[in-house]
């Protein structure tokens, strides 16, 4: 379900880009207010439009959000201590933790509706080890940045 949710806000995001750009370049003279007139076939441009961008939001989601596993051999708590210590310095505040979990958003509300509300990044502990989701730039860059915290194999756990 998270998926469809993800694809549809996609799609809605496109559509609305696209109109913010017609309508600006309608607003500063440069082509004219009519749909006919902006694209070559007129109406039936909207649509291969919205079926394109239909397309890219069904597999979006699918390239965009990833999970990783963190390499570490510390134990839970040390890894969700340093965790959110790590996000805390980072533009994140704590959403939510649980027993096996914990959750940041972004701390500012332009980033927020930049992501469309998909800025969520979580830490959770499985038993296969400890995995972080999330946009994929994000999860990329803030994983590899909390694994240079946590302890690795062979080194003493502080």
């Amino acid at each position: 379900m998270k998926y469809f949710i993800r694809s549809v806000k996609y799609f809605f995001y496109f559509a609305f880009l696209t109109t913010a750009i017609i309508l600006a370049l309608v607003l500063i003279g440069a082509v004219e207010g009519s749909i006919e007139t902006i694209f070559e076939d007129g109406y039936n441009s909207v649509w291969k439009i919205a079926i394109f961008f239909a397309m890219v939001a069904a597999v979006y989601p699918k390239f965009g959000f990833i999970r990783r596993k963190l390499e570490t051999n510390a134990d839970w708590n040390t890894v969700k201590g340093k965790t959110i210590d790590y996000f805390q310095a980072k533009p994140f505040v704590l959403e939510s933790q649980t027993e096996d979990s914990v959750s940041f958003r972004r701390r500012d509300v332009i980033s927020r509706i930049t992501k469309m509300g998909e800025d969520r990044i979580t830490v959770c502990k499985t038993e296969e080890g400890y995995f972080m989701d999330g946009l994929r730039k994000d999860v990329i860059v803030f994983a590899t940045g909390l694994e240079y915290d946590l302890p690795h194999d062979g080194e003493q756990q502080a």
